[in-house]
């Protein structure tokens, strides 16, 4: 189904017999039938190129950014709270997940990322869609399990590409910070022609983005320390008489690296007995990270002599992160003893060395991402000889991510450890002094994980709609259509990262100081839907519509209906309301896999004291067969007002009953709950090492809120249009039956994703003739943390209140008479605001999934039309 928008339509040419215009009938997103721009039965909002030209969008990201109904989506480069979905990018419409969401192309379904996010959500990578194809967005703010199946419990959105672009067009723009030479060069082109039956459209999009480290905002993570960068405990009483270790020492002191502050980002933590050295390693991260995007996407209409189209489409994305550095080493978690035969043991005693084998005197090793997508799609339409009218099509995409990840191979540090490192066997590891190591030893014991994660989804489907009867209102619509869903899933890894198992089903644990592995998946699963949806027009002032879908998936099936009805109080006033079910199956990953990834965790001592500071801890979560699909109940209650013909007010009210929520136990709440927990791994001295987490089905999410949009036009120059989306109730119940409110706070502890309660943005519109220049205002609400924080640190977390601007000129500038070069230049975040301090441990001191670490930006475009 390719659909057209409510805003973009407008009127039709047509004229009834009278003369007077006809409202053409277009497909709405949500809708099967086709039906007039102004009958708004559902809630859609709808970004069209003007729009994107608005906001300054070089990627589907930067829309997304400006969506005021999706909180919490990642799509910014952190190591640290996202640390496997750098160079994507996804939407969370009103905060319920990524994986409740569905993400359409052309009214088609697409495959999921095979990167996962640290609680194991998935999603569809929404980086794959090229900006230069993009003719609009259309975002339907409500459940739609009864038009589109699995997924749509949050909402649709529906990236619209562009199929009649006739001539050439080309953009060049260049955009960097203004406080450091963090720089993004894209250009993009876009060609279509034919004739009278034929037309193509071809178009591509290529993105160069250099890196910002945080060492040039540091700032941003001056609290992401490590207490573990390299000490020893003394097993007994020592004295050691001479040289950088010289001293006596208790039993079980802790004493420092020799130097440990002469390195670059070590730092003593004073510590009950003696002082550790630690490590600051948030400098070695980037806030952005250089990614290297190609995209290519073309198009193909055909319009055969018997009234049949046909519409092809393909897509080709490569998007490639080349650097993301890490820590020089992870930390040794197993806390290995040092014997006194050791020959760089200035002790004369067994110590326990607490640290990492490479610290702040080496350099960073790479975490490089490569995130490959394909899609093909073969659409046919036309209309039988009693009117109605077909639509099928079958559609194939795929999606290919791999992932390095720097560890230490554990039984070779061991070995090192007791001089039998290196390739002959005959080195130690020298943790005493990091110098003496070779770098053939280092080479020896490191090592760079391999992961790839192969998904793709066939899907057939098939509508026939037309006109059943008349009624008081005019013809009673009605569609019926079919649906085949086709699933892949694919996991592979390098041997030494396998995750393998032995006898008795438990996990191996694999050969590493710290990752702890994955396992390998190749599964695969179908569905099978049929569905029905019927419009009635009632009287010329009410229509009801109506809708329910079957679907049979591998182990379970779903019936999911819908009522909505649209009344025209007046010319002024519409009111609209529709009750939905909807339902989410599980992911195949969740079902099957079993990964592992790096989260900030508090430990607690028994009687709920913080035991220590936070620390990064392996997290493995595992899949479960029991898991059942989520469902949900969505209401929506919307008032439209239009006083004259130039402004129109919308506000809708929404609430989304959430049962069986499918996600991931949270790692620190397990903690938190009960620190002795079986699934909390700790050192026989009591050390945290480890969480075990699996997916399960919580109890229930109750969220309601209120959607507001307005659209005015103040004369022929100037308009605004401005979106709201605030919550008023996020009721979120836990896996121990507690019910937190998570609208309005960061929910580090839960797996609800930070939520401030209100999100907006307007845009101030000026156009006159060859000129055009736009204000935009985004807005962010003031929200809090639970964590408990230092004296000098606060729980609020501000508002975020930023302004964007840009001019565009129209010139008569090219190589032929009608050629015309457009000049815009912009500037975001204007004021060059700074994110609001966000305490969150050992992470980053912002929210990467509300607010953006780069400050005042200047861009500059340049687009040519021949």
């Amino acid at each position: 189904m390719v659909t057209l928008s409510l805003s973009q339509t407008g009127w039709g040419q047509d004229q009834n017999s009278a003369g007077e215009p006809e409202l053409e009938e277009v497909m709405v997103t949500g809708s099967y039938i086709k039906s007039s721009p102004g009958d708004a039965v559902v809630p859609v909002q709808v970004m069209g190129r003007e729009d994107l030209d608005a906001i300054g969008a070089t990627t589907v990201a930067d829309v997304i950014a400006k969506l005021a109904i999706s909180s919490g989506s990642e799509n910014q480069s952190d190591s640290f709270t996202q640390g496997s979905t750098q160079g994507t990018s996804n939407v969370n419409l009103r905060g319920l997940g990524l994986s409740s969401t569905l993400v359409l192309i052309n009214g088609r379904r697409q495959t999921i990322s095979g990167s996962l996010t640290n609680d194991g959500s998935v999603f569809v990578d929404t980086s794959t869609i090229p900006a230069e194809a993009l003719e609009r967005v259309e975002v339907l703010k409500e459940g739609a399990a009864s038009t589109y199946g699995s997924d749509a419990i949050a909402g649709v959105v529906n990236f619209i590409l562009r199929k009649d672009f006739e001539g050439m067009e080309v953009n060049v723009g260049y955009q960097t910070t203004h406080d450091d030479d963090q720089e993004d060069r894209d250009i993009g082109f876009i060609w279509g022609g034919g004739n009278d039956k034929t037309h193509v459209t071809i178009s591509g999009h290529f993105l160069d983005r250099t890196p910002l480290s945080v060492a040039q905002r540091p700032e941003l993570a001056d609290n992401a320390i490590s207490t573990l960068y390299s000490t020893f405990l003394p097993v007994a009483p020592v004295t050691v008489a001479d040289g950088p270790y010289a001293g006596s020492y208790g039993q079980f002191e802790n004493v420092p690296l020799a130097g440990c502050t002469n390195t670059t980002g070590g730092v003593l933590i004073p510590q009950p007995s003696g002082a550790r050295c630690g490590f600051h390693y948030g400098p070695r991260f980037n806030l952005v990270n250089t990614e290297h995007r190609r995209q290519l996407y073309t198009n193909l209409t055909h319009e055969f002599d018997n009234g049949m189209t046909l519409f092809a489409e393909a897509g080709w994305a490569n998007n490639n992160v080349e650097d993301n550095p890490q820590s020089p080493s992870y930390p040794y978690l197993a806390f290995p003893v040092i014997l006194p035969n050791h020959p760089g043991n200035p002790f004369g005693a067994p110590v326990v060395w607490l640290g990492r084998p490479l610290g702040a005197d080496f350099p960073s090793p790479n975490a490089p991402r490569e995130n490959d997508n394909r899609r093909f799609s073969l659409n046919l339409t036309g209309e039988f000889e009693n009117g109605w009218s077909y639509d099928t099509a079958l559609t194939y995409s795929e999606n290919k991510y791999r992932q390095i990840q720097p560890d230490t191979i554990q039984s070779r540090l061991n070995a090192a450890l007791v001089g039998q490192g290196g390739p002959n066997g005959d080195q130690f590891f020298d943790p005493f002094n990091p110098a003496n190591n070779s770098q053939e030893l280092i080479d020896y014991i490191s090592y760079d994980t391999d992961t790839r994660r192969t998904t793709d989804l066939m899907v057939w489907d098939a509508v026939v709609a037309g006109e059943l009867f008349e009624m008081s209102g005019g013809s009673a619509g009605f569609a019926f259509g079919v649906q085949a869903r086709q699933e892949n899933y694919e996991v592979e890894t390098d041997d030494l990262y396998e995750i393998r198992f032995d006898a008795n089903g438990n996990p191996i644990p694999v050969d590493l100081i710290f990752l702890g592995g994955v396992s390998e998946v190749k599964t695969d699963r179908s569905s099978y839907a049929v569905f029905a949806e019927t419009k009635l027009p009632v009287t010329d002032d009410l229509e009801v519509t109506a809708a329910v879908r079957y679907e049979k998936l591998d182990n379970d099936s779903s019936v999911d209906p819908k009522l909505a009805m649209r009344w025209q109080i007046s010319d002024q006033w519409i009111a609209r309301a529709s009750v939905s079910t909807s339902f989410r199956e599980p992911s195949l990953s969740q079902l099957n896999a079993t990964a592992v990834s790096l989260q900030g965790i508090q430990d607690f001592n028994p009687d709920g004291t913080p035991k220590g500071g936070v620390a990064f801890i392996r997290v493995a979560s595992q899949g479960a067969q029991d898991l059942t699909p989520e469902e949900s109940t969505n209401y929506n209650l919307g008032l439209i007002f239009q006083p004259t013909e130039d402004l129109e007010l919308k506000l809708d009210y929404w609430r989304v009953d959430y049962e069986d929520l499918i996600t991931q136990q949270s790692a620190q709440g397990i903690v938190i709950a009960n620190p002795n927990d079986p699934n909390v791994i700790r050192t026989p001295s009591g050390q945290l090492i480890g969480i075990n987490t699996r997916y399960f089905n919580s109890s229930e999410v109750e969220v309601d809120g209120l959607d507001f949009e307005a659209i005015w036009s103040l004369g022929d120059a100037w308009s605004v249009k401005a979106n709201l989306s605030h919550f008023l109730n996020y009721d979120l119940t836990l896996a121990d039956g507690r019910t937190v409110e998570a609208a309005g706070f960061f929910n580090h502890d839960n797996f609800a994703r930070s939520l401030p309660e209100t999100k907006a943005n307007a845009i101030l519109s000026w156009i006159d003739e060859d000129q055009r220049a736009n204000l935009v205002l985004n807005y962010i609400s003031s929200y809090e943390t639970t964590r408990a924080v230092p004296a000098d640190e606060s729980q609020s977390i501000d508002s975020y209140i930023t302004l964007d601007a840009n001019y565009s000129i129209n010139l008569p500038l090219g190589f032929t008479d009608d050629s015309e070069t457009t000049l815009t230049f912009g500037i975001k975040n204007l004021l060059d605001e700074e994110p609001p301090r966000v305490y969150d441990a050992a992470n980053y001191s912002y929210d990467p999934k509300q607010h953006s670490p780069l400050g005042r930006v200047f861009y500059a475009k340049a687009k040519f039309r021949f």
